[in-house]
């Protein structure tokens, strides 16, 4: 009976994260979206429209490390339930923005409650599963970004057609609240008991947090994160505008196309996990090459293709390589990486990835400007950037040598 019980747990848990993930995810698209009618609203030249990106992956990038060591010291609850309120509190703001700097505030706030996000869920796998399935549990979570990608195109563009931006991100900001408050009780029974008086006097382990670096599997998928970041946002930040812009969509039928890629992406990832678990274990490299590949083909075939149908085809098939990019860059840790040192790897690994997501939106926006708003030399940076996580795939050495070499134990 404890037995069924404690597997019931473990995949509440699972079920609760890949939940949050679908809002995370959310969130992070709608001012994809929302910066159309925003710009319009506030004035916004094209330069203000690429910092408004980047504030949130500035502070984005600045919790990761910080998250990293959070997570590992108190665990996943207080470090989930609170990120969730802190941003989605922070969405309810962005909605009353009424100025340039407001708006980049706001933004900013969003990306610090995120930032402490992804290292909870790491350490969350780590304490309720074996290294033989982790892949598996994280391609669940993964799989929530495109779910919530995948209905966040289409919720925040109706929500934004039928009332408007402002009301959009309060109604989500709202939920994200209630969210937060259903996991701090859910999750109330698996909090771990702590040593209050030891944690107290715990300062972080900068001995540890030197070893981690001297791991070269931690730098390779440091900069293997900053290009695939720089991919993903810089697809994520600007392929609205494109669309609408460049391909003259109306705002309805763009998100409804836009749900598409990401039904695909739900099934790739889940597809890697499991590769990864049963075949690739050891050889995650190939994962690597293969999909920084066919991502950077099919996003070159996108821009292409004079046809929206055939556009959003090759955006879908370059979103499953990017997604298997994507999610080994963070199997890696879970199955090399001393089970206590997990979420600040992660939050390591995400602070050098988080540098592409916060220069890519800006750059993107000032090579579209340079170009006389022609795309394509912005579509080039991002292909040329898939090819760079394919040579840093082809460094990492299979089997366990290196991984296993500078880890914490």
């Amino acid at each position: 009976m404890k037995l069924g019980g404690i597997v019931q747990k473990k995949y509440l848990i699972l079920m609760l994260l890949f939940l949050a993930q679908i809002l995370n995810f959310i969130d992070k698209t709608a001012i994809n979206f929302a910066i159309i009618p925003i710009s319009k609203e506030l004035n916004l030249p094209t330069e203000q429209v690429g910092l408004v990106l980047s504030s949130f992956f500035l502070s984005y990038a600045i919790m990761q490390l910080v998250g990293g060591y959070l997570a590992d010291r108190f665990g996943m609850k207080k470090v989930l339930s609170g990120a969730i309120f802190l941003w989605s509190a922070a969405t309810i703001l962005t909605g009353t923005a009424r100025s340039y700097i407001s708006l980049v505030s706001s933004r900013f706030l969003v990306g610090v409650g995120e930032g402490a996000f992804p290292a909870s869920t790491q350490v969350a796998i780590v304490d309720n599963f074996q290294k033989e399935v982790r892949a598996r549990a994280k391609s669940v979570i993964s799989a929530g970004a495109s779910v919530g990608f995948m209905f966040g195109s289409i919720v925040v563009t109706l929500l934004i057609a039928s009332f408007d931006w402002r009301l959009m991100f309060i109604i989500l900001g709202v939920i994200g609240v209630a969210l937060a408050f259903v996991l701090w009780f859910l999750l109330k029974s698996e909090e771990k008991k702590v040593d209050h008086s030891a944690a107290a006097s715990k300062s972080i382990d900068k001995a540890a947090i030197k070893k981690l670096l001297k791991n070269p599997l931690i730098w390779k998928l440091m900069l293997a994160a900053m290009f695939t970041n720089i991919v993903f946002w810089g697809l994520q930040s600007w392929l609205p505008s494109y669309w609408v812009k460049v391909k003259n969509m109306d705002m309805v039928s763009m998100g409804l196309y836009s749900s598409v890629p990401y039904i695909l992406g739900f099934i790739s990832f889940l597809v890697s996990g499991w590769v990864l678990d049963k075949f690739l274990a050891g050889y995650e490299k190939y994962m690597f090459i293969g999909g920084a590949f066919f991502s950077a083909l099919f996003i070159y075939l996108m821009f292409n293709t004079e046809s929206i149908a055939i556009a959003f085809t090759y955006l879908s098939l370059s979103n499953v390589f990017l997604n298997a990019m994507n999610i080994t860059v963070f199997v890696l840790p879970l199955k090399k990486i001393a089970e206590e040192s997990v979420g600040t790897a992660t939050g390591i690994i995400n602070t050098g990835g988080q540098i592409g997501s916060v220069l890519t939106p800006t750059i993107v926006g000032y090579l579209i400007t340079a170009f006389h708003q022609n795309y394509n030399a912005a579509f080039m940076f991002l292909v040329a950037s898939s090819l760079v996580v394919m040579v840093v795939g082809m460094t990492i050495q299979s089997g366990k040598k290196e991984s296993n070499s500078a880890a914490i134990e």
